[in-house]
């Protein structure tokens, strides 16, 4: 089963879909970034439907999308996931026609791909947290050279008075 030109199709809208929680209309380079994943990810499935092997890296085009799906504050661990799934809806949105056995097919693939998504997502969560943990250390870091700059130039700070009166 070869998806053709249903493949095209699919991930322009799973493209509008990823993009239309937004108040505000995308700017061109975020819309191309979302554009090169969904297209790499429908080649892949479409040779995994087909039964061939595919050309493309899936690694990095899911890297890729979770990565960017990963800083979006208003999306949860479950509702990233969600959004890889959803492309299941969309098959279907595109060709209600779609036999059972090309479902399954397209269904399996996109299930593989959802458990790797996952996999790419806490790795790119994981990664902001530490860049978080580094830019508070920085800041505590920033913070005692300034105290003890402090502490050279105008001497001990006194000890605070408990209670406070």
């Amino acid at each position: 089963m070869k998806l053709g030109s249903r493949k095209d199709k699919i991930a322009k809208a799973w493209k509008e879909a990823l993009l239309s929680g937004y108040a505000v209309k995308p700017i061109i380079e975020i819309e191309e970034y979302i554009d090169s994943c969904t297209r790499r990810i429908m080649d892949y499935i479409d040779a995994y439907c087909a039964g061939k092997k595919s050309d493309v890296d899936i690694v990095e085009a899911l890297d890729d999308l979770m990565r960017y799906l990963a800083t979006d504050g208003k999306l949860s661990p479950g509702d990233s996931i969600r959004q890889v799934l959803y492309v299941k809806d969309i098959a279907l949105k595109v060709d209600p026609k779609m036999s059972r056995e090309e479902f399954v097919r397209f269904s399996n693939a996109v299930d593989e791909i959802a458990c790797l998504a996952f996999d790419k997502y806490m790795e790119a969560k994981e990664h902001i947290y530490l860049l978080r943990v580094k830019e508070k250390e920085n800041m505590i870091e920033m913070l005692r050279k300034a105290m003890a700059h402090y502490e050279e130039y105008y001497g001990k700070l006194p000890p605070p008075e408990y209670p406070p009166e």
